[in-house]
């Protein structure tokens, strides 16, 4: 294995409650009681798609998702790196590997995270939402981390924690790993190439 390529929310850091939490507030905003696991389904993919989902449109879909952001931002310092993940970024790097993000997240929102936790500090490509012709769960932005890396399927390996995840390493056709420190495995999430355990298990494939 050679390149690696990795969700965000989840797989790299530990925020997938901030935003669930961020949307619930979000949507109280706008009369609406939603419950967290009512919200899941935003879990991996694009904001603007969870709009549309929301019924929002236009101006309005920007508006609410600008106020997701903010209303997120209350829960991010209780989030942090998924335990021993950026040890395992730099011993991937210094055993020669090429390391990419693949993600749902737009321009602004990686900006965001970037500032904080340094991904480009580890990384040598990031796709974010609408960089490829088709976001996930098509495999597409995979392809084109692939494409911009230099690499093959045959020597890849997509990291991710959500069905949207598995769906896309499929249509790719490169291995998925689970990351199941946020999400055990289960039939919809198949196939499950790798079950990590720990960031550390990557070392080993």
């Amino acid at each position: 294995m050679s390149a690696f390529i990795f969700d965000i929310d989840g797989t790299l850091i530990d925020s997938v409650a901030m935003y669930l939490k961020g949307l619930q507030d979000t949507m109280r905003r706008y009369d609406r009681d939603y419950t967290l696991e009512e919200l899941t389904f935003s879990n991996g993919i694009p904001s603007q798609d969870t709009a549309k989902h929301l019924g929002f449109s236009g101006d309005a879909a920007t508006e609410m998702i600008n106020q997701w952001i903010a209303d997120s931002k209350v829960y991010a310092p209780a989030v942090d790196w998924i335990a021993g993940m950026p040890e395992t970024l730099s011993a991937l790097r210094d055993a020669g590997h090429k390391i990419g993000i693949v993600t749902s997240k737009a321009a602004p929102e990686f900006a965001i995270d970037d500032q904080r936790y340094h991904f480009s500090d580890y990384i040598d490509t990031a796709v974010l939402a609408h960089d490829a012709k088709r976001n996930k769960p098509f495999g597409d932005p995979i392809l084109l981390a692939l494409d911009r890396l230099g690499e093959t399927t045959a020597n890849a390996v997509y990291i991710g924690d959500t069905v949207t995840d598995s769906h896309a390493a499929k249509d790719a056709q490169v291995p998925f790993a689970l990351a199941t420190w946020t999400n055990q495995p289960s039939d919809e999430l198949q196939p499950i190439a790798y079950a990590l355990k720990t960031p550390s298990d990557l070392l080993t494939l």
